[in-house]
């Protein structure tokens, strides 16, 4: 790999490796798509804070009768870089819980929880860590090492979190290790220790069986909530949950707990999107890419409110989970820029983030539209900066009242021009933007200049950007009787429009 470019085959041994047997353990999909209720095989949590007085508290819940090996990878929120990454092992039934608090210089995971985890958390928590952003600046496509922005520990108290399932466990005597007995696991050591391999070239042999896991079968779901003791607010949200991750040729993509793999560059190559009433089924080169083409959007709509009254704010938490996979770091101080840039994405990484544009309109509650007003505080006005961005409603940017409930330093301030309340349609359909290099989209294809668009190998092209994201908005009843704390919070997912060339808009 050179050190300007992230080559998208570096993944093809450990692919090729993972390669099993026909008729294995497990159901196979014909693609990787979004679940219709609720569980499945990877679930995508747009966002964590520490920020604000906030805390976030998270579960993964196994509804299956199969144990299960899980990576949970935690992602600071401006360029995606990892900041924890370890393995869960769930019994059949098990549920994992745990939570992100604030340190004097960063996060920290901390759990009560007695399911399995490799490495184990220590009983105080364990620190988010910067060395995934930290170091040279290196050019190209890397997960580690410097980026431009800033290499603080406060950067890690923001950001968003995976959980994927790498296989299930058939062993008989692994399994009775993880199997709680009266609300303990029997032996966590086993999936603790150095030598253990689950991995498709694995030739661990335990209690007389081999080690190696068998496909992943999904079942898996999960909550999240952002809790502000403080402020008397909860803002609960489910995961955006993937089905059929795994290509079906695929024995497991087990990989040990102190290693980054698998993400999300794992996935399937065909994708299904229900479009229009039908379904589109699109190959791509990169998995990433199937993954990317599940959440495009070319439009995200929600609510905004501001009221006096009440004291109301309103924050947009936006994610892009594909986007590290798919912008380069590159420093414009540099005579020569050899990096890659790939779709849907159209600017690269450096101080400041690597900002896409959005077109916005608002609309008050009866049915006036009012376009674009302002906005502050963004690198030559490029909104969306980070991987985890947060939209930051409020009648006067700057102000503190009506303004960052999130208290996100990843922040775009909007001002609503005096509208108390109403809703914003977020477009994405920037064309044209010049890059060094060009764009490579989906199909392999080299354009000349950047567009916010996804084209497959088949053919269908998908306009917007890959989200994943939510509103949240509080309340505070200054009438309430004397005592009483009188905050309210409140959690919306956020609503979107698709468009896909090769059907009717």
């Amino acid at each position: 790999m050179s050190m300007h470019k992230f080559k998208r085959s570096s993944l093809t041994l450990a692919l090729a490796a993972a390669i099993g047997s026909v008729g294995i353990a497990g159901t196979t999909s014909a693609a990787v798509h979004l679940s219709d209720n609720g569980q499945g095989q990877v679930l995508i949590y747009p966002y964590y804070t520490t920020r604000a007085g906030n805390d976030t508290y998270l579960s993964v819940l196994n509804s299956t009768a199969l144990s299960k090996a899980l990576k949970i990878r935690f992602s600071e929120g401006k360029n995606g870089r990892d900041v924890l990454n370890f393995n869960v092992y769930l019994s059949p039934y098990d549920i994992w819980t745990a939570a992100v608090v604030n340190t004097a210089d960063g996060a920290k995971l901390v759990t009560a929880d007695k399911s399995c985890t490799a490495p184990a958390i220590p009983a105080g928590g364990k620190d988010f860590v910067n060395f995934a952003y930290s170091g040279p600046a290196l050019e190209g496509i890397w997960q580690s090492g410097g980026d431009g922005e800033t290499t603080s520990l406060d950067r890690t108290r923001e950001g968003y979190f995976e959980i994927i399932e790498m296989g299930t466990i058939t062993n008989t005597a692994i399994n009775a290790a993880i199997t709680h007995a009266s609300g303990v696991p029997a032996n966590c050591a086993v999936v603790q220790a150095a030598t253990m391999d689950m991995g498709v070239a694995s030739t661990l042999v335990v209690g007389g069986q081999s080690a190696r896991a068998f496909k992943a079968t999904g079942g898996l779901s999960g909550t999240a909530s952002l809790i502000n003791v403080a402020g008397g607010t909860d803002f609960g949200y489910a995961p955006v949950v993937l089905e059929g991750f795994s290509p079906p040729a695929v024995e497991n993509i087990w990989f040990a707990g102190q290693y980054n793999l698998p993400d999300l560059r794992f996935a399937d190559l065909t994708s299904l999107v229900y479009y229009n009433g039908s379904v589109v089924s699109s190959t791509w080169y990169a998995g990433v890419d199937a993954v990317g083409a599940l959440l495009m959007h070319e439009k995200i709509i929600n609510e905004f409110v501001l009221d006096n009254t009440t004291l109301s704010g309103t924050d947009w938490v936006i994610t892009m989970p594909t986007k590290r996979y798919n912008v380069p770091v590159h420093n414009p101080s540099l005579v020569t820029d050899a990096t890659q840039l790939f779709s849907p994405f159209t600017r690269k990484f450096w101080l400041g983030g690597a900002c896409e544009l959005f077109q916005p309109v608002y609309y008050n509650r009866e049915n006036y539209s009012i376009p674009f007003i302002y906005f502050t505080g963004q690198l030559n006005g490029e909104l969306l900066c980070g991987t985890s961005s947060v939209v930051s409603f409020c009648k006067t940017p700057g102000l503190a009242i009506n303004s960052s409930l999130l208290g996100s330093n990843n922040k775009t301030e909007l001002g609503t021009d005096s509208l108390e309340n109403g809703w914003l349609k977020m477009s994405f359909n920037e064309t044209d933007i010049s890059v060094v290099t060009g764009q490579i989209d989906g199909n392999g294809f080299r354009h000349g200049r950047a567009t916010q668009s996804l084209t497959s190998i088949n053919g269908d092209t998908y306009f917007g950007l890959p989200t994943v994201g939510f509103m949240v908005q509080d309340f505070i009843n200054q009438n309430a009787a004397h005592g009483v704390l009188a905050t309210y919070g409140g959690n919306f997912n956020h609503k979107y429009t698709a468009r896909i060339s090769r059907l009717h808009p």
